[in-house]
């Protein structure tokens, strides 16, 4: 890491210390700048490659996130020991109900309401600005606080749910992540792999759920960048194995028997499988196990393959409703006059997929069919996969590899 993101991480870490976590807890709720804030900044301070500003906001995110949240947990607990709560139970809408009995006459209450739901965000930040008691206003703040990263129905009227989503939200993996994306870049190897750990120790607390993968894929980037392929391989196999949940055993065993038996235009007819944020897991995989010699390879490729296809049928039938799946040569013919669908085969790299899959197929004892997806990459007249399939046609040997496993 260079001299000033040094300087600039040791600032941030002093102004955190020095200002006391009590200035950061109450940021929020004194009308200060939420912490999505400053990891927006710390975005753009990273596209602007300010890698040492961009640490400092991303600090200041964790540390306003971290305060702003632990404050609510505190105001949460203490109205939720006022008596109206207490007597309400794990209902939120019957906690707000019990405090509005005791601050506002029914008719006043009714009036105020004006046909809006009463856990609805107006509805709670018109309540906020009459004269209620504290700790009516402390459980109001807090559900008004956390609607702001979670729908009023991921609540599910649950206070115990609710007391579980401000706790996570005391956590930043975000800002975590990309603090790691800094270090990585900077060449810190090893302070980015702590950094990716914790923000994947914390991807309950995620305000999207998916973006755990954004995580995985950049932990294996590092791995790979280290040259630990067994750390990468566990990444990536723990990608595949979180997304492809659905192909079971039994269903592998059924489109690998379908695959090297009948080829692989049956094995499209048959089987259709959805991308996913395993795909570029699986064509990875694909590869690495190819290059030594390992089984699995033929799997990962048929399902990286299936993906791509799958998606691009599905734009074709967009557009032609009476279109059917008539063999891998055909559709590379349809799709040609189609610029979308070009586009999309040609960034998911279908010709590598093509060949990573007819080569494996080839090892696994498919032949035949490796010689028909063969062909079909070297009609794509497209450098340097189709002079690879010529070489392949004239000699299949040359499909398998010689790394060492």
């Amino acid at each position: 890491m260079n001299t000033a993101i040094r300087a600039k991480a040791l600032a941030s870490m002093v102004l955190f210390l020095s200002t006391g976590l009590c200035s950061a807890q109450s940021l929020q709720f004194s009308g200060g700048e939420p912490a999505w804030l400053s990891l927006e900044r710390g975005k753009r301070a990273f596209g602007d490659k300010d890698f040492g500003e961009a640490i400092m906001q991303f600090d200041s995110a964790i540390a306003v996130r971290r305060g702003t949240f632990t404050t609510a947990a505190g105001r949460l607990d203490q109205a939720l020991e006022a008596k109206a709560a207490v007597t309400a139970g794990d209902s939120l809408r019957a906690v707000l109900a019990a405090f509005a009995a005791e601050d506002f006459l029914q008719r006043d209450y009714d009036r105020l309401a004006a046909g809006r739901a009463t856990t609805s965000k107006p509805f709670l930040e018109a309540l906020r600005r009459e004269r209620i008691s504290d700790s009516h206003r402390a459980f109001i703040d807090v559900l008004l606080l956390v609607l702001e990263y979670r729908p009023m129905e991921a609540m599910n009227d649950s206070i115990s749910t609710l007391r579980n989503r401000v706790r996570l939200l005391i956590t930043y993996p975000e800002a975590e992540y990309w603090k790691g994306r800094v270090f990585f870049i900077e060449g810190e190897l090893s302070l980015a792999e702590l950094q990716y750990k914790r923000a994947y120790s914390m991807i309950p607390s995620l305000e999207i759920p998916d973006e755990l993968y954004t995580i995985l894929y950049a932990m294996a980037e590092l791995y790979d960048a280290h040259s630990d392929f067994v750390a990468w391989e566990n990444v990536m196999t723990s990608i595949v194995e979180n997304n492809d949940k659905t192909i079971d055993a039994f269903l592998r065993e059924a489109m690998m028997a379908t695959l090297l038996d009948d080829g692989f235009n049956r094995f499209m007819t048959l089987y259709r499988i959805n991308p996913s944020y395993s795909l570029e897991a699986n064509a990875a995989l694909a590869s690495f196990y190819l290059e030594r010699g390992r089984a699995p390879a033929v799997m990962h490729a048929a399902i990286a393959v299936n993906m791509t296809l799958t998606r691009a049928i599905a734009m074709m039938e967009l557009k032609d409703r009476n279109y059917t799946w008539n063999g891998l040569e055909e559709f590379l013919r349809s799709a040609a006059q189609r610029k979308d669908i070009s586009a999309h085969l040609r960034e998911a790299g279908l010709p590598r997929l093509l060949l990573t899959l007819a080569d494996s197929v080839y090892i696994a004892g498919g032949r035949s069919a490796a010689t028909m997806i063969w062909k079909s990459v070297q009609s794509l007249e497209m450098a340097p996969y189709s002079a690879i399939a010529s070489v392949r046609l004239s000699d299949p040997a040359s499909a398998v590899r010689r790394l060492a496993p």
